[in-house]
This record gives structure tokens, C-alpha cells and sequence, in this order.
């Protein structure tokens, strides 16, 4: 039996066993929370320091690309808290283009809709209003250590380019004191970053015009044309406009006038789609951005947006020139926009330690136009409305360059030559071009081309220089995705080769070819692709050049595809030039917008009289308009009974057998546009036996 004293002492015994045995407990889970919290995961091994990235996540299809809406939530991660991502408030409403503050400990975001900024605790998640305005940047003066957010407070409708003014300022202890920073240009609220020290910045002023503001001289630099504008974290004063394709970064130095393009469409997952939303990090070596973009029709995906959108980070070479390898930071099933990445150890980071000099990039008057090195031009044409002309000083004197369409090739809405499966010739001086050709030894030649399609049976010519005898000097033509480049001399192929898969449907690929005696080579989008030898020089016997573009003779042989921006240069372009004017080329392009298409079954009602060719007199092609009932809309809108629709009847003098359809009571499967969405059809001859005011006009596509 066991006395009370020692039932005291047992009871007492395990007391102590069992304080000590939790206590042992709470700090092993303790020991472990921390180990979970404070140790480094695989971004933080990634960018080999502390990170935190913050974007905002749609919460619907994934159709709000540009963050109008109120579906959204805001997101983070942490390199360290072993949370993954997350959200940092469990509101959803409109939350625009969050930016983390220079501690990494906050989140300055706006609400593009209401005009509010806020600032977020990216911990606690505890918000608080910093008044009217969108945040466009937030930066830490180095030498008061002061936190200045930077937003533009315009409280009125943004104009069509997603732009206001003016750019305040404010404390971000104190945001009622606000101070003005620029109003003389609108500025996109989307793209606004600081240098390090304070004196410079890089925006769009506005969209699509990039640019460096420089404060000391109260005045900005113009760059070039794009969107998504970054200035270097540093002060190294570097600027990036993405490029209209939304693939690539084009880069600027404005120091050095150096020019070069970064691809950041390699991720792994992305697979050749357009990415968005670039944004530079606090440390020079890091990126981020969004995609891949796969959602809807045509070339530009951008504004589908979808499900498949995640955040990625991209670690940039140390020369800014690739991305070396990339990390993706979100896994979800909904679209994720805006993103924004701290690094602790960013602040230290620099590009180059060089003396700077002044900046010598262009002023804001400047007109960049292009071509670039217009010295040195022998021919060029831009679009079919452009003046595509050369004054007396130029080396083939006054020249009005034109492209004529042969067989079925047209001009498309955005201008370019449609190759239509025919062509183009080039009206140009031929023999003074070729005299100058012969003397220099070397040419340059570039143009952009949007393949209709990639597939296998997507084969054909592309573009040539052709001898008087029809033999080609230079011959380009598509093979699916890949492009074929052939050099030849009286019939014998003297050098060439093949890219790998570099084209996509639907998507421009700036291109430039460059000749001298001894090599051929190729650049896409501002980039070295390709570099060969000849074996002969192409020069030396050169007596006569065309330049024909598909296939003007032969019907069914050209590719069908389009062309633009075609320059012939007397002479070889450097690296910088060429990726010069590669950016004047692709960084517009985010500007076309498509025309809405309508896809109709409908009947033949009423049709206008097809002309005959001679009765056109310098007309070489007309349009008549015929009158359709509409039996079912297929896709698109288009609420009326009745449709009027413009068709090509004669192309290139000759009558088109499908007019021989043109008969009422015939149903016909069709895509149209609206008439007045497409400028090339300015000047046609257009036929027209009816008139109904109440019945928009609209076009018959030809893809």
C-alpha cells in the first residue's frame, strides 16, 4: 500500500515529467515552425537572397488582361514563410499593379477604377488608404532614406492609350502632402519606374512613345516605340520597351546608344506564346512577367488573357542579352497579372561600374522614323499608304518607291501586301541599283513578314532577286515554321540555309538579311539566327536585280502571308543598326487592333453587274457589292436580316471565276468585316447597283 507522502512524491514526479515533456514538445514544434518559416525555398535558391513577389489574380475566365474590372484579389509569396502563394487580403475588388515597397515589408497598390492607392501590410494583411491616385512607383531617396510613392493623380476618364497626368508625389509617412513631378505629357499609369539615385525615369510619354525623363533638365529623351517600358534598378540609366510582338525586350543604353533585343517568351511553359506585363525587379539580374497568352484569334493574344497565365521570374545574363534561366512562382487554375518581385539584396546590385557620359539618345521632338540609315538606301517601302520616297540626295537620286500587286495579291487592313498565294514586284531603278550593288560588294535587306499559317503544307516563296534571265541571286522562302535562305549565282546555289522553327501564325517576324562577298546571315526581331559562308562572291557578275515578293506570274505558288517594311541597303548594317530598326518596326505593332469578323452562312439576294477589265481603263482591280440575306450567324454579332458585302470581281485585269457564283439564289459560307475598318480599300474601284442606307457595308475577307 502506498502512503500518502509517497502518492505526493509520485504525483509530484509527474508533474515534473509531464511540465518537462511539454515544454519539450511546444519547443520542438516551435524548433520546427521556425525551421518551416525561416528556411530558404526553391525561389529564394533561385535568386539567392530573400524574395517576395506580389500581383494581383483574376478571379473569373481570366479575360481582365488590363485590370479593369473588380474581380480581383491580391497575391503574394514569400521566399521564407513556407506559405506559397497566397492572399494578402481576402477582399476582392479592383486591385491594380501592387508594388512592394524598397523594404520588401509593404505593398503600395491602387484601385485602377476608383482611383484610390492603399498600403498593405504584406504580413498582416492590415490596409490602410493613402488617398486619390494610381501608384505607379515607389522609391527610397539614398540619401534621406525616405519612401516616396510616385502616382498619377488625374481623377478624370484615361484618354484611349490608358494615359493621365499629372505625376505627384508623396511621403509615404506623410500622403496628404503631395508635390508635383511632371505634367507636361500624359504618362501610362502601367509603366513609370525611378533610377536608384533619383535622376532619371523611365514611362511612356504616353503610349506608344518610350522614353527617359531626365529631372535635372525638367525634360525627356525619346527612345523609340513600344509598351511595358522599365528603367534599370541602378543608375545605369538602361531602358527596355516590349516590343509589340510580345516576346521580346528591346533594350537601349543612353549612354552608349547601344541597341540590343532579349528574348523572354523561353520560359518553360510558355512554348512560343506571347508573355506580358514585363516588369523589372529591385535587383538588376531579375525580371518577371506573365503568360503564356494562348485565348482567341489572330496575332495579338494579349487581350484574351486566360487560366493558363502564371508569374514567372527570369534571371538575366550579366550583359542583360538573354535570360538565362527562369522560375515559375505561381501554380493555379486562374489568371495572374501585375506582378511585382522584391530582392533583399537588390538595392546593391549594378549593371556597370563605368563613368557615364551624357545621354545621347534622341530628344522628345525627334521623329524616329523608319528606316534608320537612310544613306545608304536603294529602295524601301513601308505600306501602301506611306510615301515610300527618297529626295535628291539619296543614292539612287528622287525616288517614289511602289509595290505592284500581280494575280491575286492584295493589301491587307494594316497595309501590308497580302501575298494572297501570288505576289508583288518592286518598282524601283533598277539599273542604278544595281551598278551601286556592285560597287559596294555588300547589301542588307529587311522586311517584315507575318506567315499566314506554319503548318507543313504551308510552303512557298517568300521573297527574291531575280536576274534578267530569271535566275535568283537571292531566294527566301517558308517551309512550315522554319524560313529557307538561298544565295546563288547564275542558277548555283553559292551558300544558304535553314532556321530552325522561328515562325508562328498570324505573328510578324522582323527580318534582315546581310550580304557581303564572303557570308550570308540572318536576324530575327533585332537577333543574330544564322551566319554561313559563300563560295563564291555574289557580286562580281551582277548585272541586272527585280525584287519580287510571292510569286506575282504564278497563281497558287507564293505563300500566303503578308509583308511590310521592306528596305534594301547598299552596304552591311551593324549589329545595333539593324536591332534599331527592328525596334522601330515591332514596337508599334501592339497598336493594330483586329476588326471584328463576322463568320455568315447567307443567300444571294441581289448582285451588282461584274465589269469587264477593259472597261476599267487604269483600274486594274474592282469590288462589286452584292446584297446577301443572312440564313445563320456562325460566330461573331450581326443583327440584321440583310447584309451588303463587297467582293473582289477583278484582280490584276482578270475576272475572278467566283464570280460566276454571283448568282441570286446561291448560298455562300463567308467571313466579313466592316468596309470602313479596312483603309486599303481607299481609291478601289468599287461597283454598286443598289443602295440601302439602313445596311451597313461590309467586306469580304480573303485570307
Amino acid at each position: 500500500m502506498i502512503d500518502k507522502t509517497n502518492m505526493k512524491k509520485i504525483l509530484s514526479s509527474v508533474s515534473w515529467f509531464s511540465i518537462i515533456g511539454i515544454g519539450l514538445t511546444t519547443f520542438l514544434l516551435a524548433s520546427c515552425n521556425e525551421s518551416k518559416s525561416g528556411k530558404a525555398g526553391p525561389l529564394e535558391e533561385f535568386t539567392g537572397s530573400h524574395t517576395r513577389v506580389v500581383w494581383v489574380q483574376e478571379q473569373g475566365n481570366g479575360g481582365d488582361t488590363f485590370g479593369f474590372g473588380g474581380n480581383f484579389k491580391l497575391m503574394g509569396y514569400d521566399s521564407r514563410d513556407g506559405k506559397g502563394e497566397r492572399a494578402l487580403l481576402k477582399d476582392v475588388e479592383n486591385f491594380y499593379k501592387p508594388i512592394l515597397t524598397p523594404d520588401g515589408k509593404k505593398v503600395v497598390v491602387s484601385s485602377r477604377s476608383r482611383h484610390e492607392i492603399y498600403l498593405v501590410d504584406f504580413e498582416r494583411g492590415k490596409r490602410k488608404k493613402l488617398g486619390k491616385g494610381v501608384a505607379v512607383d515607389v522609391w527610397e531617396d539614398p540619401a534621406t532614406g525616405k519612401t516616396w510613392v510616385y502616382a498619377l493623380a488625374g481623377d478624370g476618364p484615361e484618354n484611349k492609350y490608358f494615359t493621365t497626368r499629372p505625376l505627384i508625389r508623396f511621403s509615404l509617412k506623410k500622403p496628404k502632402k503631395r508635390q508635383l513631378v511632371w505634367d507636361k505629357t500624359h504618362l501610362s499609369w502601367s509603366n513609370f519606374d525611378m533610377s536608384r539615385d533619383g535622376k532619371l525615369a523611365g514611362g511612356l510619354f504616353p503610349w506608344p512613345h518610350a522614353g527617359i525623363l531626365v529631372f535635372e533638365e525638367n525634360t525627356w529623351k525619346k527612345y523609340g516605340k513600344g509598351c511595358w517600358t522599365a528603367l534599370s534598378p541602378d543608375n545605369s540609366g538602361i531602358l527596355w520597351g516590349f516590343d509589340g510582338l510580345h516576346r521580346n525586350l528591346n533594350f537601349v543604353n543612353p549612354f552608349t546608344a547601344e541597341f540590343w533585343t532579349t528574348n523572354i517568351n523561353n520560359a518553360a511553359g510558355i512554348e512560343g506564346f506571347e508573355v506580358y506585363h514585363p516588369r523589372w525587379s529591385n535587383h538588376v539580374r531579375y525580371l518577371t512577367m506573365t503568360g503564356p497568352y494562348v485565348e482567341g484569334e489572330g496575332g495579338n493574344k494579349i487581350t484574351g488573357g486566360g487560366k493558363k497565365v502564371e508569374i514567372h521570374v527570369g534571371r538575366f545574363s550579366a550583359d542583360l542579352k538573354s535570360v538565362e534561366d527562369w522560375f515559375q512562382v505561381s501554380h493555379n487554375e486562374l489568371a495572374d497579372f501585375f506582378p511585382d518581385v522584391w530582392i533583399e539584396d537588390g538595392k546593391t546590385s549594378v549593371f556597370s561600374s563605368e563613368t557615364k557620359q551624357e545621354l545621347i539618345i534622341g530628344n522628345a521632338e525627334e521623329e524616329l522614323e523608319w528606316p534608320q540609315g537612310r544613306e545608304q538606301l536603294l529602295f524601301f517601302w513601308q505600306d501602301v499608304l506611306a510615301e515610300n520616297k527618297l529626295d535628291d540626295n539619296a543614292l539612287v537620286g528622287f525616288s517614289q518607291f511602289r509595290v505592284v500587286p500581280g494575280q491575286r495579291g492584295l493589301f491587307n487592313r494594316y497595309l501590308e501586301m497580302n501575298l494572297n498565294g501570288s505576289g508583288f514586284t518592286a518598282s524601283f531603278p533598277e539599273d542604278k541599283v544595281v551598278g551601286i550593288m556592285k560597287s559596294r560588294k555588300e547589301m542588307g535587306l529587311e522586311f517584315l513578314f507575318t506567315p499566314a499559317g506554319t503548318s507543313d503544307t504551308d510552303s512557298g516563296l517568300v521573297l527574291r532577286l531575280q536576274d534578267a534571265d530569271g535566275d535568283n541571286s537571292l531566294l527566301i522562302s517558308q517551309q512550315g515554321a522554319a524560313l529557307v535562305v538561298e544565295v546563288s549565282v547564275k542558277g548555283k546555289v553559292i551558300g544558304g540555309f535553314s532556321t530552325l522553327s522561328i515562325l508562328h501564325a498570324q505573328r510578324p517576324e522582323h527580318l534582315f538579311v546581310d550580304i557581303d562577298q564572303k557570308s550570308l546571315a540572318l536576324d530575327s526581331n533585332g537577333s543574330l539566327i544564322k551566319k554561313v559562308a559563300l563560295s563564291q562572291n555574289l557580286f562580281a557578275s551582277m548585272a541586272s536585280i527585280k525584287l519580287l515578293f510571292g510569286d506575282p506570274v504564278a497563281d497558287s505558288t507564293g505563300i500566303r502571308g503578308s509583308l511590310s517594311h521592306v528596305a534594301l541597303f547598299a552596304g552591311k548594317r551593324s549589329a545595333s543598326q539593324i536591332t534599331r530598326n527592328a525596334h522601330l518596326v515591332t514596337g508599334p505593332i501592339e497598336a493594330r487592333k483586329n476588326a471584328e469578323r463576322v463568320h455568315i452562312t447567307a443567300e444571294l439576294v441581289e448582285a451588282s453587274s461584274v465589269p469587264a477589265p477593259d472597261s476599267l481603263g487604269a483600274y486594274r482591280r474592282a469590288l462589286v457589292v452584292n446584297r446577301y440575306k443572312v440564313l445563320k450567324v456562325e460566330q461573331g454579332a450581326y443583327p440584321e436580316k440583310e447584309v451588303l458585302v463587297a467582293q473582289w470581281a477583278v484582280l490584276d485585269r482578270e475576272v475572278l471565276p467566283e464570280t460566276k457564283t454571283f448568282v441570286p439564289g446561291n448560298t455562300l459560307d463567308m467571313i466579313v468585316e466592316k468596309f470602313d475598318d479596312h483603309p486599303e480599300l481607299e481609291g478601289e474601284r468599287l461597283m454598286m447597283d443598289m443602295f440601302d442606307p439602313d445596311l451597313e457595308l461590309y467586306y469580304q475577307v480573303i485570307n
